[in-house]
């Protein structure tokens, strides 16, 4: 005899329960893992929620991070770029303070080589006028030398002891000889005295004017090699540490059998992270060739 069972109506907790309870927490534990996915912190802002209700607030920890991993790893991110863009303003501000620098030689330089063509303008121009001065001294004592010796004495006794004395070493000994002693003895001595310890030579002008453009340039010269090598060096520094490890290692190595000091002197200039990097490159390449160039660098940056 079959038994007809009548379904069961569900009382009203139980219709509550089962109808709302259970629907409400799948559809808040679904929400949950899909907020979590989409990078929201669902625990922290629960808590947060749930340490604002007196009383519930005790059984809560205080302690709580509302920051979720993909939100930390943005922040972690900003604060590289942060950090990068930190470092690019101080690498432009060192350039635009090296380029300011180069520009400062190079006007230096400009207006050594300026005061250097100006003063050999003016020296080229004061020699031709000691030349044509010097001629027409000769010219002079040419003339005094195809007068008698009585009158040309009589003339030059008149002049300056400074153009007796130019005047007559243009002349021949014989020809000085036969005026100096037409003179007056005291004149002639006093001639004889300066004509002995005289040696013709441009005047004080030239002779000043060829130091100066030695020291001028001098000058020149060191500050433009000065400028050459600075900044050859800088920037091959610059450009090594911006190299791969690798790469800079097997030039260093290179530089090391043939430049030794110059090699140095580039891994000095270099900044102390990727110096460490490039020699413990070096340090590598050491273990497969057996060599102990790493420690050799070492020992002389050390020094």
């Amino acid at each position: 005899m079959e038994e007809i069972q009548e379904e069961r109506e569900y009382g009203r907790w139980e219709w509550f329960f089962y109808m709302i309870v259970i629907p409400a927490l799948f559809a808040s534990l679904l929400g949950g893992v899909l907020l979590s996915l989409l990078g929201v912190n669902v625990l922290g802002n629960v808590l947060h929620w749930a340490n604002s209700i007196p009383y519930v607030e005790k059984l809560v920890p205080d302690e709580y991070d509302l920051v979720s991993d993909a939100e930390k790893e943005e922040l972690d991110k900003e604060k590289q770029v942060a950090a990068l863009q930190q470092d690019q303003a101080k690498n432009q501000q060192q350039i635009s303070a090296l380029k300011e620098e180069a520009a400062k030689k190079d006007a230096t330089i400009q207006a050594l080589q300026k005061q250097v063509q100006d003063l050999n303008k003016l020296m080229e121009k004061q020699r031709a006028t000691e030349e044509e001065r010097q001629k027409q001294f000769a010219d002079l004592a040419k003339v005094y030398t195809t007068m008698s010796a009585k009158n040309a004495a009589a003339i030059i006794e008149n002049l300056s002891l400074e153009e007796s004395v130019t005047v007559m070493t243009k002349m021949k000994p014989n020809e000085r000889a036969d005026i100096l002693a037409k003179m007056d003895p005291k004149k002639a001595a006093d001639i004889s005295i300066l004509l002995k310890d005289s040696v013709v030579n441009k005047n004080d002008d030239i002779a000043a004017l060829q130091e100066r453009v030695q020291v001028l340039t001098k000058a020149l010269s060191e500050t433009r090699s000065g400028a050459s090598a600075g900044a050859s060096d800088q920037t091959l520094s610059d450009t090594f540490a911006q190299m791969p490890a690798e790469d800079s290692a097997a030039v260093i190595r290179s530089l090391m059998t043939t430049n030794k000091s110059r090699a140095l002197e580039l891994l000095k200039g270099m900044p102390a992270d990727k110096r460490a990097q490039t020699l413990s490159a070096i340090a590598k390449v050491d273990k497969k060739e057996k060599d102990n160039m790493a420690a050799r660098i070492t020992e002389e940056l050390l020094r």
